[in-house]
């Protein structure tokens, strides 16, 4: 269970209240997200040559930015309804295709039923 609440100073309570790291690390997210997808939808070049090594290396950076950009994400507390609201709608975007081919057992049922909880929190 978490720890209570300490008291707080308004100025500390006030800091801590801001999602603004967050959103902006979701920025860097999306923009390596949408560029590794847009690279994953051109042809490749073919194999074996100088361009197809080219590409690789590019897309796996990508890639690799995107997770960096993740695991930002994750390390980033969100402070307020807004916030947790993003973290659920990535949730939902991500976690059901990288379990595709998974079996998904209670621990990611719950994980995904509060995340459609919080989205569903914002529609209402």
């Amino acid at each position: 269970m978490a720890a209570p609440l300490l008291g707080l100073t308004p100025a500390i309570a006030a800091a801590q209240l801001d999602d603004a790291p967050l959103f902006a690390c979701h920025q860097r997210f999306r923009a390596a997200y949408s560029a590794a997808r847009a690279m994953s939808n051109q042809p490749e070049p073919a194999c074996n040559t100088p361009e197809a090594d080219a590409y690789e290396a590019r897309f796996d950076a990508l890639v690799l930015e995107e997770c960096d950009r993740l695991e930002e994400l994750a390390a980033i507390p969100a402070f307020t309804p807004r916030g947790q609201r993003l973290k659920a709608e990535i949730i939902l975007a991500l976690l059901p295709e990288h379990l595709r081919y998974s079996e998904m057992d209670g621990e990611t049922q719950i994980v995904l039923s509060l995340a459609r909880d919080l989205v569903r929190e914002k529609a209402a």
